[in-house]
């Protein structure tokens, strides 16, 4: 026989129901944690930052010296060449040889270093009256001068220094009273002139009785 009521079964757990209280106190702390965490990462992104532009402004003033320092270092090598030359010119000879139709010069290179590498460059000679006007030169090797100092220098005789080198040339063709002096002129091989010295041009000496009549 079918009913209209239902059979309801009620278990009953006989154990404490277990309850967790939260204090109020831990959410504080969890809160301050919070707020110190995320200022201690805004303070490491600030750092990072900082430090990236004090990197990028150290490598500016990094760059900045090594440029001055190579400034300096270029002017300094230009005083020390300007004051101590890396060559000497010694022994500056003009002189006629017998029987020649001019006048002779002879003189030697010594580096101021004799132990540092070996020293490239050009070197021109020009003889001059500078009694005329206008002005006499013979130069050689030939090219334009500009107030008696050459403006080719790479036209220059090309040279080459360990240690010393003598030097002689012969300026052929010359009466005895056409040049009153005859410069050196040394250049480096960039061309720029670090040495110059000049010597008088002799008077011819008389040729001896015994000498003509050798000729004869």
């Amino acid at each position: 026989m079918k009913s209209n009521s239902w059979f309801l079964v009620i278990l009953r757990s006989f154990e404490p129901i277990k309850t967790f209280r939260v204090e109020r106190r831990l959410f504080l702390f969890l809160g301050i944690g919070g707020v110190l965490l995320l200022g201690l990462l805004g303070l490491g992104i600030y750092q990072y930052y900082s430090l990236h532009r004090e990197n990028a402004r150290l490598r500016d003033e990094t760059q900045q010296l090594r440029l001055q320092v190579s400034n300096l270092h270029q002017t300094l090598s230009r005083v020390a060449a300007e004051n101590f030359p890396p060559l000497k010119i010694d022994e500056l000879q003009v002189f006629w040889p017998p029987k020649a139709a001019g006048f002779a010069v002879r003189f030697k290179l010594s580096q101021a270093n004799p132990q540092g590498a070996p020293y490239f460059g050009t070197l021109v000679m020009v003889a001059k009256n500078e009694r005329l006007r206008p002005p006499a030169y013979r130069v050689i090797p030939e090219m334009p001068l500009e107030k008696g100092v050459p403006r080719e220098p790479e036209k220059g005789k090309p040279f080459e220094v360990k240690g010393q080198r003598f030097v002689e040339a012969l300026f052929d063709n010359n009466p005895e009273d056409a040049f009153h002096a005859l410069t050196v002129f040394i250049f480096s091989r960039e061309g720029k002139l670090i040495l110059q010295k000049t010597a008088e041009i002799p008077k011819r000496e008389p040729e001896s009785k015994e000498g003509r009549e050798e000729e004869e």
